[in-house]
């Protein structure tokens, strides 16, 4: 709703400190959208919904920026409103079981109501130094150091079916950015020892955003996640889709997207945060009353491209020489990936492509994309196309071959 404020009188002029209207850009692409927000993903969520709804766990695996933590926050959300205990787990970069424990016990905290006072009431009676609100295990951490996190992870763990033998209620625990699980020696197996046994009290969803490791996690006889969930890949959004989405929302703001629908549409291809990034910078560029065209596109792309740089050279530098050497073969030649044209091009030999494209892949900096492989992220292509293949002073920085 438009926010209006008194108007303020100075010296016989009238003076509006805010529009009566507020012209707000209705794109936004940092960080997860609110359930509602999202672009389409309809059949994706009542699968996962259905597979909980079962008893099922699943693992989602999806590119980063593909919109996973939206998507398992959709799911939780309408779990939540069958009085399920819906608790998302944020994983990312965790170091240690302490930090694990802390993750763990912050996702608890969202919790709201009946369900919250009997979580908290649980953790009162265990007396491990765990809490909803307030200083929680980080404080216990700060005064006691020494304290034995593998055991408060171990009874912290064991909250769903505390709940479902209190009164019944069901858990559904999704854990986003599992794989950074691995860096903590022998935390999956602590998580595996405990949730294999709750049956009916508890599902559990596992988001990750690197193939290669979550099939580590889940498809690896060595590991202890072994065939615990159910394999769900996130495939980039259907473009109709997001053009619907795109003009509904210019249209709504008195504006028209155009002829500028199509180039964008093509260059996004689908990749969820990328379209809104670039519907964000095109709607920017579009004033109340007009019709965006393909010299506004132009414009709009070139903006993104330049305030993305920085990212784009960070992801540059985390990649190896022969990961740079094939990303840019994707991005800028036209000879077939594995033939010798393509390998004197980047300067890499022929017998090195394949592992580092499957190094690519399996961190989903590369999908496969109409039988063949592509960069996924539309920006880091362009990113790449614009340097084209002379790498600039310092880039590779190796000598591998």
């Amino acid at each position: 709703m438009p926010i209006r404020m008194q108007c303020v009188y100075r010296r016989g002029i009238v003076v509006d400190p805010m529009p009566s209207t507020r012209d707000l850009n209705p794109f936004r692409f940092s960080g997860p959208l609110a359930p509602e927000n999202m672009i389409d993903r309809d059949p994706e969520s009542e699968e996962l919904l259905a597979l909980a709804d079962g008893g099922h766990s699943f693992r989602l695996v999806g590119p980063r920026r593909y919109g996973k933590t939206t998507l398992l926050r959709r799911v939780l959300e309408a779990a939540e409103q069958e009085q399920v205990a819906t608790v998302l787990v944020d994983l990312q970069d965790v170091l240690s079981i302490g930090e694990i424990v802390v993750r763990i016990e912050r996702g608890y905290d969202r919790l709201k109501g009946p369900i919250r006072r009997n979580v908290d009431n649980l953790l009162r009676s265990w007396n491990i130094g765990l809490a909803l609100g307030g200083g929680g295990f980080t404080a216990t951490l700060q005064r006691n150091p020494s304290v034995d996190a593998e055991s408060v992870l171990l009874r912290l763990l064991e909250m769903p079916a505390a709940l479902f033998e209190k009164d019944g209620t069901v858990s559904l625990i999704a854990f986003d950015e599992i794989q950074d699980v691995l860096a903590v020696p022998g935390a999956d197996g602590k998580i595996r020892s405990v949730i294999q046994h709750h049956g009916e009290a508890a599902t559990y969803a596992f988001a990750g955003s690197a193939p290669g490791v979550m099939q580590q996690l889940f498809a690896d006889p060595k590991r202890p996640l072994l065939e615990q969930a159910v394999p769900k890949n996130l495939a980039p959004l259907p473009l109709d889709e997001v053009g619907e989405y795109v003009a509904a929302r210019f249209e709504k703001s008195g504006r028209e997207v155009g002829s500028a629908m199509t180039p964008m549409l093509e260059f996004t291809r689908g990749h969820p945060q990328r379209s809104m990034m670039l519907a964000h910078y095109l709607w920017q560029r579009t004033p109340r009353g007009s019709s965006a065209d393909e010299g506004t596109w132009v414009g709009a792309l070139d903006q993104a491209a330049a305030d993305s740089a920085p990212v784009m050279r960070a992801i540059w530098r985390s990649l190896t020489a022969n990961e740079r050497r094939v990303a840019r073969a994707l991005a800028v030649t036209s000879t077939p990936l594995y033939s010798e044209e393509t390998a004197v091009a980047v300067g890499i030999k022929r017998a090195s492509i394949g592992r580092a494209l499957e190094s690519l892949l399996n961190n989903a900096d590369v999908i496969h994309e109409d039988k063949r492989p592509r960069i996924t992220d539309p920006i880091f292509e362009l990113w790449l196309q614009a340097r084209g293949l002379t790498p600039e002073s310092g880039d590779d920085g190796f000598d591998e071959q």
